[in-house]
């Protein structure tokens, strides 16, 4: 390598040998650093920034650059230094000439140098470039740039190329050990995915609880890469250990599981995981003493438990209003994995636990479902039983038909309790409404919704200003009526005592017999207004309970109209009934069990509304009287008729009897075809429009 650019005088001034060995070992310092730095692993950005610093330092150039492939195929700028005080980004022309440059050193890969006025080639600046080629695993990915002073000696322009170029080569070198590593590092993550791939299709290879747990314990840890994997399935509210890495089986009483199972249930209630390295910091105290104790036992130096959990459905729910427990992840079990020798976790591995515990937790999930299908051991027999049916095609079709005309013939010869289904409400038999006896405004309410009350009490109290006005009037004017009978018989008798004035008594005595009689009159007017007022003051016809809802805000100041009802009262404390409506096109079924019987009590079933896990007994009432004898329209416009049904309250138990609840009951009518009692609606239809009979009897 030349020195002569440091220094043109070199060989004749003797006395500035010390500046030139001073200068050569600074060059040597600064190419054994980029040496140094070739072999670290900094990441592309800092190890070019680092050896573009350096190399423009050492040979005192002007400026530098590092340009680089991208995946576009394209040179891109990675570093630059001083780009700008030479003015290569002020030239308009300057990227496009410089891209033809780097362009011709990335075909033939050969390192060069362009002088102002000794080249054809158009220069992005004033300045002599140093041009080297970038490889990596022998392609070419890149160009070193350097812009050296364009007044450097022409014997100077070798020692230049020369030093970039051995330079670039331990750039070279660095990107050959970063290829190569990532490289490895993809072969590693290869292997590993490989592996995880291999564990989680034998992990749902089976739906078994055993196999499923013992796939986790075992494959679990060698790919975790722990010294023992235990995994944790919660059976209801119980946390059970299902299975120990290199274990066969799982002894429930022995120490360490017992204290394994402790610790696991209460991290698996957390929902959070726990990792223990030495230190039991910021616990809760239950785990923190499971912990101990599961520590003190096993002796592991590194504990970490993570609780695994349902998957998240395939399809989720449109709707806004689901219910927040919903969103809420449910655990299933847990992984508990265990160092015995480090009390730090080996790189990847609480990363790779809980990546394999969720899958763990969707095995777990998976089993318990199908397990949980009612009588799958039968179902699984009758697989095994007909497998000796595939590929016999004739077979199948014989059976196939043989089947059919079982169920058909089924249909037809066996018999089941053809029911009538009705809706309705529980009611007291004894209940009374109370209407208005007259036109009014309610001005006081005594009553209050639910009170019981006893017959005769006072319910409220109506005000009519009319009637009021005529009991008024007709008493003032029976008042007249009076003074004037009084004064007229008070002139009869001064004026009986003469006889010249006869006529004028006969006058007067005709005027007091009118009088009278209108009197009369007035009297039975205010009798007649009296009790009518005296009726406005509504009372109870029965005892009870008021069972009319809000009655403040129905009746309140509010006008009422004669005959309208203002109250209900009902007397729970007699017999109750059930009061039901059916269907009109039902009817037909009830009236011929009832003539086929004898009787009209036929026996019911009936729910409650708030209870319908509970099936209670009735009759339907045996008086005639209390099945309607009309039809009337429904809540859901369809035709029924009302019909009456007692039973015992006592049945009912702690449960009460609440006015008006809902019911849903089953009327026995007695056996019919079993082909009729499942698809009766369908045979009706068929009749209705095809007239086509069925034997039902």
């Amino acid at each position: 390598m030349s020195t002569t650019p440091m220094n043109k005088d070199s060989s004749n001034a003797p006395g500035d040998e010390d500046p030139i060995k001073a200068v050569r070992e600074r060059i040597i310092q600064l190419a054994r650093e980029i040496e140094e730095l070739s072999k670290s692993g900094a990441p592309p950005k800092t190890f070019f920034t680092e050896f573009l610093k350096r190399v423009v330092g050492a040979v005192g150039a002007r400026a530098g650059a590092i340009w680089l492939r991208s995946d576009a195929n394209r040179l891109e700028l990675l570093v630059e230094q001083n780009l700008d005080k030479i003015g290569f980004n002020n030239n308009p022309r300057a990227l496009a000439a410089n891209q033809k440059l780097l362009t011709d050193v990335l075909s033939n890969g050969q390192a060069c140098t362009h002088q102002p006025g000794e080249t054809t080639a158009e220069l992005p600046t004033e300045d002599m470039l140093v041009l080297a080629a970038l490889q990596q695993n022998k392609d070419v990915v890149g160009v070193v740039q350097i812009f050296q002073r364009s007044d450097t000696p022409k014997q100077a322009r070798p020692g230049f190329l020369q030093f970039v170029e051995q330079m670039t080569g331990y750039a070279c070198r660095y990107l050959d050990r970063q290829a190569n590593q990532q490289q490895a590092h993809n072969m590693a993550v290869g292997q590993v995915a490989e592996e995880f791939e291999q564990f989680v299709l034998q992990l749902h290879k089976t739906l078994d609880f055993k196999d499923v747990a013992f796939t986790a314990a075992n494959d679990g840890r060698l790919l975790v890469g722990a010294d023992r994997l235990s995994v944790a399935v919660l059976d209801g509210k119980k946390t059970v250990i299902r299975a120990i890495s290199g274990q066969e089986s799982v002894n429930q009483r022995a120490n360490l599981v017992r204290k394994m199972t402790d610790l696991a249930h209460d991290v698996i209630s957390s929902k959070e995981n726990l990792t223990y390295t030495g230190k039991i910091d910021s616990l809760p105290p239950k785990i923190e003493k499971s912990l101990g104790d599961f520590v003190q036992e096993s002796g592991s130096r590194m504990v970490l438990v993570i609780p695994v959990f349902e998957p998240d459905p395939l399809v989720k729910k449109d709707d806004e209003g689901l219910r927040e427990k919903e969103k809420i992840r449910k655990p299933v079990g847990g992984l508990i994995v265990e160092q015995v020798s480090e009390s730090q976790p080996k790189p990847g591995v609480q990363e790779k636990s809980e990546l394999i515990g969720e899958h763990v937790g969707a095995a777990i999930t998976n089993a318990k479902r199908y397990h949980r299908i009612f009588l799958m051991p039968l179902w699984r027999s009758i697989g095994k039983m007909l497998g000796f049916l595939e590929g016999r095609n004739g077979l199948k079709v014989a059976l196939g038909f043989a089947a059919l005309l079982l169920v058909i013939l089924s249909l037809f010869l066996f018999t089941w309790d053809y029911r009538v289904e009705g809706d309705g409400k529980l009611m007291p038999v004894v209940q009374a409404d109370v209407f208005a006896p007259w036109a009014g405004e309610v001005i006081e309410i005594k009553a209050e919704s639910g009170q019981r009350v006893q017959k005769d009490d006072v319910l409220l109290v109506i005000q009519n200003k009319e009637l009021e006005q005529q009991l008024s009037g007709a008493i003032t004017d029976a008042n007249e009526k009076e003074e004037l009978s009084s004064a007229l018989l008070s002139q009869i008798r001064q004026l009986a005592t003469i006889p010249e004035q006869r006529s004028q008594v006969l006058e007067l005595r005709g005027k007091l017999e009118q009088t009278k009689a209108e009197l009369r009159g007035l009297r039975e007017q205010i009798e007649i207004l009296t009790e009518r007022k005296e009726r406005l003051t509504v009372t109870a016809p029965i005892s009870g309970i008021v069972s009319t809802f809000q009655i403040e805000q129905l009746l309140r100041n509010r006008p009422v109209e004669r005959g309208q009802m203002l109250l209900e009262i009902k007397d729970d404390t007699g017999e109750w009934r059930l009061e039901l409506n059916v269907k009109e096109n039902r009817m037909g079924h009830l009236l011929d069990a009832q003539k086929a019987a004898g009787k009209t009590d036929l026996p019911i079933e009936f729910v409650l509304a708030t209870d319908s896990e509970k099936t209670f007994k009735g009759t339907l009432s045996d008086r005639p009287e209390e099945m309607a004898s009309r039809v009337h329209p429904s809540e859901d416009k369809s035709s029924v008729i009302l019909v009456f049904a007692k039973f015992d309250k006592e049945q009912l138990g702690g449960r009460g009897t609440r006015i008006g609840a809902e019911v849903r009951a089953k009327i026995n009518c007695g056996k019919k075809p079993l082909g009729y009692v499942l698809f009766g609606d369908v045979i009706e239809f068929v009749q209705k429009y095809f007239w086509v009979s069925w034997p039902t009897n």
